[in-house]
């Protein structure tokens, strides 16, 4: 069977000059070594009040052709721009397909439409957009956790004992901790809420247990606060003194299941992006980490409906 090939300009002018001549569409369709039922259709679908004219035909088809091929992506320039502003802001495509969708009450831009226009198109490709996501990489993968050092660390409750209302989000104050390293022996603590996503941000002076207890009980001291879960890293060691001054109860990860703590897990990669690991602390004060803090509490989250962390908390 030989492939669909469109009428020429020049076998329409034909058609005209043997429907003019009295030939049925049949003889007409022979001699130009067609389908009669192309030439059926070529005469049903341009036909005019005067009669079938090639070159309107021809005009029709080339205006059906430019409907039918496909539009770039994001070929508004207005929702192109404020894309590309977004995602050099830090928000991913999902956050700014569901935003634009809660403020406008519908499906402005599907979030996979962006990571193609990313990925694929020649302006994505040139501007290298793909480093505004969150991962920076040139390619789509599918995350992995980082695995976590087991230490002993006496009286741990594993988080299996956790209230329902915490590992079920379904109520703010149960908050999730960690460390984000650095070189030079530095690092900084993370809280991050379970239900809103709040996230606090904290420089410490050393990576001991001690440090980690002064910052948790101060932090969380002016914050709705139920119950705090960590990993089994040994800045967690005094978790009793946390527990006993800030009256909550304090729960561990199973060595190597960072995941059981992936809301702070992923608020991590985010704050890397601001902080890569090579990042000096030294030259970081504590203003800059509320600054970043504080851009990721404005920041529509998908699991909250597209609303921002700061209106949930």
């Amino acid at each position: 069977m030989r492939p669909y090939v469109h009428l020429s300009a020049y076998e329409r002018l034909q058609i005209y000059q043997l429907s003019q001549e009295g030939l049925s569409q049949a003889e007409i369709a022979r001699r130009l070594g067609r389908h009669k039922g192309t030439i059926n259709r070529e005469l049903r679908r341009n036909e005019a009040p005067t009669g079938y004219l090639p070159d309107l035909a021809q005009r029709r088809y080339q205006a059906r052709r430019q409907r039918c091929r496909p539009r770039p992506r994001l070929a508004e320039r207005a929702l192109r721009r404020n894309v590309i502003l977004l995602l050099q802001q830090g928000w991913s495509p999902e956050q700014i397909a569901g935003r634009l969708r809660l403020e406008h009450g519908q499906t402005v831009v599907n979030h996979e439409t962006i990571y193609r226009f990313v990925y694929d198109s020649a302006l994505g490709r040139q501007e290298k957009l793909y480093q505004y996501l969150r991962r920076g990489q040139k390619k789509r993968r599918r995350s992995q956790g980082r695995g976590v050092r087991a230490s002993p660390i006496a009286q741990r409750t594993f988080i299996e004992a956790r209230p329902l209302a915490a590992s079920q989000r379904t109520q703010t104050g149960h908050w999730e901790t960690d460390s984000l390293l650095f070189p030079e022996e530095q690092a900084l603590n993370v809280l991050v809420d379970r239900r809103s996503r709040f996230t606090v941000l904290t420089r410490l002076e050393g990576k001991t247990a001690r440090d980690t207890c002064q910052v948790l009980a101060e932090r969380l001291s002016a914050l709705p606060h139920r119950s705090l879960t960590a990993d089994n890293g040994s800045e967690n060691a005094d978790h009793t003194s946390v527990s006993n001054q800030l009256q909550i109860p304090f729960f561990f990860c199973h060595p190597y299941h960072s995941w059981e703590k992936g809301t702070v897990e992923n608020t991590n990669g985010l704050i890397r992006r601001y902080l890569p690991r090579q990042t000096d602390l030294s030259r970081i004060v504590q203003e800059d980490l509320d600054a970043i803090a504080d851009e990721l509490n404005q920041r529509p989250r998908k699991c909250l409906g597209f609303r921002i962390p700061s209106e949930v908390l």
